[in-house]
């Protein structure tokens, strides 16, 4: 640091104290008026940056809501107030600003967001202003309790549209009537923080957005003093590698792993229960009216469709425990490798509540729809004839090698036997245990007790519709040692109980086959109800006969199996109360629930032969290669007895080249965002030292470190103030004598206290720092200054 000597006396230029050395106050200043000597151009540059800020911390709500329905609320929220902010600046005091801001937001969300309670379709009357501000205090609440991201027309979004227009509009006040470089930027935060809170839960991250708000910040920051054009232009390269690599390095950082989710703070309401008969009631009743049109669904998928998960049992039924909550459109996944599928359906006479979708869904649009997280089964709210509804699944495909070495989850409801209604220990237990453990002889994984316990029921009776309904203890008891004789109902729920008695967990699911191409039902439809004799409709008041019920069905499943072809060129089919299929479902610790159908086929009963009904083709395979382990070697020994040699797991490379490269970058980030931070927070504490002294200080310091940047020889220790002064001035040119001797003297006098110094001296020294400054930019190119502000030698100053 240069040594200051002791000045004589004050510098010649030094501006006179007292009140008449103030500049009259123009009209509104303080209060309304932009900062003085600031030109429109820099206004306006300083406006358009903060409403870029604050527009990219509105659209980081893309977790919460679909982008399409974003953009344009946050587009105007964001440019509305700003350009609001320009036309009254100069022209309105604070106080008069806040009622034009409020009222202009009211009138946009009512001409968007409430239309319908609006005066004309726009105006803000007493009704849109009621549900504008119920919309901003309940948004909340409402989008923690849903499924994110939330309905394309929810009235939530009013509070992303409140949280910009007044992050826009107290940004652009503090811009054009502050001096402050990052206070504006501030304003934004508050909307960054809430979209980040509320969006853990949706899908995506928050990353690339809080990157994308660093560099807009640094943006607001390189703009705001008035920099050269020349300047700005160097650093916004600079500012996109920053927020590039912020983006990249981000999402691997362990913090990104496991975002802590607000929602564990909120006490969720209970997911509201959907009340209707048991889809396992209804199947006895669908296969005696087979030809009964239920919905017809747009797919090239051959996947069984979905319509109820069936998890508890009472002894005598089995029912669903979900739970439903309303989504936006996304419906929670779960782990697994899946195939997507889109599937549009129309609802005919499906009875209610429930909705039909291949595996997961994952995707789903329509009126009313409402979803249960932890099955994926859906559910309408609005459900009737001729509604219609788009979903997009995940269809999981399992492997035998994951099969093989499966253990059974720990889900003790999914296991659990329950006692009879009198609260003794039903007889049945005993003997479904029995034969449970006859099925399984043999086997040596759960998957394979699971594949053999579906093959065995195959083999021990015959799939006939006109078996009577039931699938209690007593009815599974009959079905399995007298009768021999049931509907797709009771070979599903025998699975279940047989399974949950030998510990595996187990569940039920009533869904349906893919049905028959649309494209053939005239003749289809036609040939049916006439062997159908009239079934298709119910209420007719006619009834069939055994014969004739399952002459209908196994029409219905002829139809199916003569339409394979067809249904894989995919477009509509018609799906009919014959198509109906029961199976069940075994959970396995790490893979989730696994499908198996113990169903025989209708068209093949009493053939001796194995055949699962509506099992898919990869299905009977796994299931095929599973229980034919049986005659394998034990796969845990060979036959020297030494371990046998599994397979070992590929490593994946991949991750760790990834996490090498990922390392250097993110020092490189940090590197470069404290170059760039470092010397701007420096600068901003010297200005605004403690007492006026300290900030002349502040300004000589800061002159002294630009000039050394520069490549001037001023960093001995020896060198007077004002010998650095005069090896500046014949480096930089007659130009900066008067401010660097000015500065110099104002330091001396800061320093040894020859005479006092007071605000007006401290404006002085940073008014000539300012101008040296910019004689030094002008001395040094833009590549000098690029590689000063990125040397090390910039953190120290």
């Amino acid at each position: 640091m240069a040594t200051l000597a002791t000045p004589p006396s004050a510098p010649a230029d030094r501006p006179a104290h007292g009140p008449q050395s103030s500049a009259a106050p123009g009209p509104h200043a303080g209060a309304a008026g932009p900062r003085d000597g600031e030109g429109p151009g820099r206004r306006v540059t300083s406006v358009v940056a903060v409403a870029l800020l604050v527009a990219g911390a509105g659209l980081a709500f893309d977790g919460v809501f679909p982008m399409d329905a974003l953009l344009p609320v946050v587009a105007v929220a964001a440019g509305v107030p700003s350009v609001l902010s320009l036309l009254v600046s100069g022209r309105l005091p604070l106080w008069g600003v806040v009622p034009v801001q409020a009222l202009a937001w009211l009138t946009a969300v009512s001409a968007t967001v409430f239309r319908e309670e609006a005066w004309l379709g726009f105006l803000p009357g007493p009704a849109a202003v009621r549900a504008a501000l119920t919309g901003v205090r309940e948004a909340g609440g409402r989008l923690l309790t849903t499924i994110l991201p939330a309905a394309p027309d929810s009235t939530a979004i009013v509070l992303v549209s409140f949280l910009v227009w007044a992050a826009a509009a107290a940004g652009a006040e503090l811009a054009l009537r502050s001096r402050a470089v990052l206070l504006p930027a501030v304003a934004a935060l508050p909307v960054l923080a809430v979209a980040v809170v509320l969006g853990v839960a949706g899908a995506g991250s928050g990353m690339p957005y809080g990157a994308g708000f660093a560099g807009l910040a640094l943006l607001v920051a390189l703009v705001r003093p008035g920099r050269p054009a020349g300047t700005i232009a160097a650093g916004v390269p600079l500012l996109a590698g920053l927020v590039l690599a912020a983006a990249v390095a981000g999402p691997v950082l362990p913090m990104a792993g496991r975002p802590y989710d607000v929602r564990e703070l909120v006490d969720q309401p209970p997911p509201r229960p959907i009340n209707g008969v048991s889809a396992l009631d209804q199947v006895s009743a669908w296969l005696q009216n087979p030809q009964r049109e239920l919905f017809t669904v747009s797919t090239s998928s051959e996947a069984n469709l979905r319509l109820a998960v069936l998890d508890t049992f009472d002894g005598v039924s089995w029912t669903s425990n979900a739970g439903f909550v309303p989504t936006g459109g996304r419906v929670p996944g779960q782990p697994g490798a899946r195939d997507s599928v889109v599937q549009r359906f129309t609802v005919q006479r499906l009875p209610g509540p429930w909705l039909p979708a291949a595996d997961r869904p994952l995707l789903v649009t329509g009126p009313g729809i409402v979803v249960d997280p932890a099955t994926g089964m859906l559910a309408g709210t609005q459900a009737r004839e001729g509604m219609t509804y788009q979903v997009t699944s995940g269809i999981r495909r399992f492997t035998t090698e994951e099969l093989r070495g499966a253990t059974a989850a720990d889900d003790p409801a999914a296991r659990a036997l329950p006692d009879g209604p009198d609260g003794r220990t039903p007889p049945q237990r005993a003997r479904l245990g029995r034969i449970a453990r006859r099925a399984t002889e043999g086997a040596r994984s759960p998957a394979q007790q699971a594949a053999k316990l579906a093959a065995y029921l195959r083999k021990l009776a015959v799939n006939d519709v006109n078996a009577p309904p039931g699938h209690g203890y007593r009815s599974i008891e009959f079905f399995l040692t007298e009768s021999k004789r049931g509907t797709t109902e009771q070979f599903a729920a025998s699975f279940a109980l047989l399974a949950r008695s030998i510990g595996l967990p187990s569940r039920i699911v009533v869904g349906f086959r893919p049905g028959t191409a649309h494209e053939s039902s005239g003749a289809g439809r036609d040939t049916g109800r006439a062997q159908g004799a009239g079934a298709g409709r119910a209420g007719t008041g006619k009834q069939l006969t055994g014969t004739e019920t399952r002459a209908g069905a196994e029409t219905v499943a002829g139809q199916r199996e003569s339409g394979a072809g067809e249904r894989g060129s995919g477009g509509v089919r018609q799906v009919r109360a014959g198509d109906v299929l029961a199976w069940a479902e075994v959970e396995f610790k790490g893979i989730g629930w696994v499908p198996f159908y113990p169903t025989p086929s209708r068209t093949r009963a009493g053939e001796g032969g194995d055949v699962a009904e509506g099992a898919p083709k990869q299905a009977k395979e796994i299931e095929q290669a599973i229980n034919d382990d049986s005659s394998q070697p034990e796969p845990d020994k060979t036959p020297t007895g030494q371990a046998s040699r599994q397979p070992r797991p590929v490593s994946d490379g991949t991750s760790w080249t990834l996490v090498w490269a990922v390392i250097p970058a993110v020092l490189l980030a940090s590197y470069l965002l404290a170059a760039g931070i470092v010397p701007f927070v420096r600068r901003t504490r010297r200005r605004r030292g403690a007492s006026a002294a300290a900030r002349v200080m502040g300004a000589w310091r800061e002159t002294v470190s630009r000039l050394r940047a520069a490549g001037i020889p001023v960093a001995s220790g020896a060198l007077t103030a004002g010998e650095v002064a005069h090896l500046a001035e014949e480096a930089l040119g007659p130009g900066a004598r008067e401010p660097l001797t000015t500065l110099a003297d104002l330091a001396n006098l800061a320093t040894f206290g020859g005479a006092p110094v007071d605000d007006a001296d401290a404006e002085l020294a940073w008014r000539h720092h300012a101008t040296v400054d910019g004689l030094v930019r002008r001395r040094s190119g833009v590549a000098r200054r690029l590689v000063t502000r990125l040397s090390p030698l910039s953190l120290l100053g």
